[in-house]
C-alpha cells in the first residue's frame, strides 16, 4: 500500500477521532499520526495507516511528513508552550512539500507562518469546546457539583468537537472549495457558565453551580491542587477571552456545511453522562 498523502496530527484527540472516523466513512485514505497505533485503532474502530509523531521530538518530523501534501494540524491539548512546539513542525512541513494546511487556528504565530508560506490553507476557528468540560472540569462536576473556571459572566457558543471533525473532513475532501478561507465554527447558542451549569443540572439530575471565581481565587485553588504557574497562567489567559466577551459571537457555518444544526450542550452531556456521574 502506498503511503497516504493526508496526515492527521493529534489523531486520537478530541477533534482527531471524529475527523478520522469521518474520513474513513467517506472512503478517504489517511495516515494517523500517533504514538500508539493499537490504541488508535481501538478508538477509531477500524485500522488505518499510522506514523509515529511526537510534537516534542522534531527529529521524527521528516519521516512522518514524507510524501504528505495535506496536513491536518491540531496542537497538543492543555500544553503550555504548544505554539512553540508547532513551529518546527510547520517549518518541516514546508520543507517536505506539504501544500495544504487544515489548521485548528489557536495560535496567531502559526497562522501567520502558514499564510506567509504561499501554500494553501483553511483555518478552522472554534471557541470553547464542549469537551473542555471533560478536560478541565470532570472532578469539579463529579465531586464538587460545580463549574470552576475564571470566565465570569462572559458567554461562549460552546461547540462539540464532533462537529469540528466533520467540518475538517469536508474541507479535506473539497480543498479548493475552502482555499485560503477561515471558517468560524460555533454552537447555535452563546451562554455563560451559569447557564451551562443549569443544563448540567437538568441532565445529571442534581444541582450544578458555577462558582465564578475571579483570577486570584482560581489561581489559589489551582495552586492548591498542584498545577504549575505556567499552566495556571495559560488557563487564565484562555478563559479570560470568554470573560472579556471576545468569543461570544455565533455563526451558522456548521449548519451550512453539514446541513444540520450544531450539536447542543444538552446532547453532548447526555452522550457523556457517564463521565460526569
Amino acid at each position: 500500500m502506498s503511503k497516504s498523502k493526508i496526515l492527521v496530527t493529534a489523531s486520537t484527540g478530541n477533534i482527531g477521532i471524529p475527523l478520522s472516523k469521518a474520513l474513513h466513512k467517506k472512503g478517504i485514505p489517511f495516515t494517523a499520526a500517533t504514538r500508539d497505533a493499537e490504541k488508535a485503532f481501538e478508538r477509531f474502530g477500524f485500522v488505518t495507516e499510522t506514523v509515529s509523531l511526537d510534537f516534542k521530538n522534531p527529529e521524527g518530523f521528516p519521516a512522518a511528513l514524507k510524501d504528505v501534501n495535506t496536513l491536518f494540524l491540531c496542537g497538543p491539548s492543555a500544553t503550555p508552550g504548544a505554539e512553540k512546539l508547532l513551529e518546527p513542525l510547520v517549518e518541516q512541513s514546508l520543507t517536505s512539500g506539504v501544500n495544504k494546511f487544515v489548521f485548528i487556528a489557536s495560535y496567531p504565530n502559526i497562522t501567520e507562518m502558514i499564510e506567509n508560506s504561499g501554500q494553501d490553507y483553511t483555518f478552522l476557528r472554534a471557541n470553547f469546546f464542549m469537551q473542555n468540560f471533560e478536560l478541565y472540569q470532570t472532578e469539579d462536576i463529579r465531586v464538587r457539583n460545580q463549574l470552576f473556571l475564571p470566565t465570569g459572566k462572559g458567554k461562549a457558543p460552546y461547540i462539540d468537537t464532533h462537529d469540528i471533525g466533520q467540518v475538517a473532513a469536508e474541507v479535506i475532501e473539497n480543498p479548493s472549495k475552502f482555499s485560503k478561507r477561515t471558517l468560524y465554527l460555533t454552537g447555535s447558542q452563546s451562554m455563560d457558565l451559569h447557564e451551562a451549569a443549569a443544563v448540567f443540572s437538568t441532565v445529571l439530575g442534581r444541582e450544578i453551580t458555577h462558582r465564578e471565581p475571579d483570577d486570584a481565587t482560581y489561581r489559589k485553588e489551582m495552586e492548591k491542587r498542584g498545577f504549575s504557574t505556567e499552566y495556571i497562567d495559560a488557563m487564565i489567559a484562555v478563559f479570560g477571552k470568554i470573560k472579556k466577551g471576545k468569543v461570544a459571537q455565533t455563526s451558522d457555518t456548521i449548519e451550512q456545511l453539514l446541513g444540520r444544526k450544531p450539536i447542543t450542550l444538552k446532547k453532548y452531556i447526555e452522550r457523556n453522562k457517564h463521565i460526569f456521574q
